[in-house]
């Protein structure tokens, strides 16, 4: 069905990638979670600058709204705190071979695909923000505890925020990248817009409820899986555009073990009057406008990764996106943000840091459109900024790069719109896009279990 499609597109998965077997993992002694806050910061990143100093020491000096800085609500528009800087230099199909070791694959594929109007436009690197005390406990106590198991999906006695800061392979690096949720709800209407080479655009626009059940914060700290259960997300999604779908209406269960346990979905179709069970769907099913991603690029990966095999490459320096505030203000409309070829280079922000590299090779015999993809972490907030995929030829097709701001009311750092580009077919999409709706509410209230049932979407159908 094309609306569960669509919906897989909106909300963060779990994931898990293993570079070794889970039994032959070595346990990480509690006596290492002292290393966080000392010799690493408290979620586990290198604290120091690097050589030269173009990425700074961390500081950590900001937790929750920055002073000066007016915001009153979890739903505002984000102030942006580094308006008023100006670019450091700029990165064109001209001058690229002197940066190209900081330049991902994609990059530097889009800069030689665009050679007149693609750039990348590179500020002052920042260190500043920090997630919450919570969050930095959680995260500490989950050193010794948390582990993977059984199969490549299973993740234990996990208590929330970053289950693996002090990581040993790909698995873990993942892990984190899926599961440090600051946010218990998110309430909101998103766009995700298709652009074609004409410069035609094909747009959906949803609301969205996400609640995530190990994000509840009277959930104690020690409080594991096994207490909480397998649930990592509650979804609700309606359709608002295209007309022709309005009053669509899904509800998710996203379990934690992607392997063990499948994605349970329902579907309300307002012309049947009826609820039924929607298709299990995930890996490469194509999804968005246009189809040009697949279910599991959402949020840069999500889903069972049983069909790959996964390399640890290690830590790099890339220009990467980075408090891309900018991109999402209301001020900037879709016609001049979502421009043909690609967005619009001058709202996209781009800083130097260090990212967690991860590599995906398809097993022999499984299936999937990617032949290989390659993933990066940025090590302070554990988000994935960026992803390169390759078709069964070993030939770049997808770049899929995702911005990411601080929000201020979370006291941590958030995975905003994702654009993928499909190089061969020229087209891009944006997901997650607000500037012509509203930013996301992370205050709302959460409704709980009960809301997100097929007795539920009976009786919002009968609205």
């Amino acid at each position: 069905m094309k609306t569960i499609h669509r919906v897989l597109g909106q909300f963060v998965l779990p994931a898990v990638l293993l570079t070794v077997p889970a039994f032959a993992q070595a346990k990480i002694s509690k006596d290492e979670a002292k290393k966080l806050g000392s010799s690493l910061t408290p979620m586990g990143a290198n604290p120091a600058a690097n050589a030269d100093g173009s990425i700074p020491a961390w500081t950590g000096s900001i937790l929750g709204v920055p002073e000066g800085v007016t915001y009153v609500k979890s739903g505002d528009v984000y102030p942006d705190l580094y308006a008023s800087e100006k670019p450091l230099f700029t990165i064109t199909k001209a001058n690229m071979a002197k940066y190209e070791d900081k330049l991902t694959d994609g990059a530097i594929a889009l800069l030689n695909k665009y050679p007149d109007s693609y750039k990348l436009v590179i500020y002052p690197s920042h260190r500043d923000f920090r997630y919450s005390e919570e969050m930095e406990q959680r995260t500490a106590w989950n050193v010794g505890n948390s582990e993977l198991v059984g199969s490549i999906d299973g993740l234990q006695k996990f208590t929330g925020s970053v289950p693996f800061p002090l990581p040993e392979n790909g698995a873990e690096i993942i892990w984190n990248a899926r599961m440090n949720q600051p946010m218990p709800v998110a309430d909101s209407l998103f766009d995700e817009i298709a652009v074609y080479p004409d410069g035609n655009m094909q747009r959906f626009r949803s609301k969205l409820m996400v609640e995530s059940p190990y994000s509840y914060g009277e959930h104690a700290i020690g409080a594991v899986a096994e207490d909480l259960g397998d649930i990592a997300a509650f979804v609700f999604y309606e359709v608002v555009e295209p007309k022709r779908k309005k009053g669509e209406m899904v509800v998710v269960h996203e379990p934690v073990d992607q392997f063990k346990h499948e994605r349970k979905a329902w579907v309300y179709i307002p012309g049947a009057k009826r609820v039924k069970r929607a298709p299990n769907v995930g890996y490469d099913t194509p999804i968005g406008p246009g189809g040009l991603m697949t279910a599991d690029d959402s949020m840069g990966f999500n889903g069972a990764m049983d069909r790959y095999e996964w390399k640890l490459i290690g830590k790099e320096e890339k220009f990467v996106p980075y408090n891309s505030y900018r991109f999402d203000d209301p001020k900037v409309k879709y016609e001049e943000l979502l421009t043909g070829k690609h967005v619009n280079p001058d709202y996209m922000r781009y800083e130097l840091h260090r990212v967690w590299v991860v590599e995906a090779t398809l097993k022999e015999g499984k299936r999937h459109v990617y032949g290989k993809r390659r993933f990066y972490m940025d090590e302070d907030s554990w988000l994935i900024v960026s992803t390169d995929s390759y078709d069964g030829r070993g030939d770049l097709w997808r770049v899929g790069l995702n911005n990411t701001v601080y929000d201020y009311y979370l006291k941590g750092f958030i995975a905003r719109a994702q654009i993928n580009y499909d190089l061969q077919s020229g087209a891009y999409i944006a997901m997650r896009a607000v500037n012509e709706t509203r930013p996301t509410d992370y205050a709302a209230k959460t409704k709980g279990a009960k809301f997100y049932t097929p007795n539920s979407l009976r009786k919002m159908g009968r609205r």
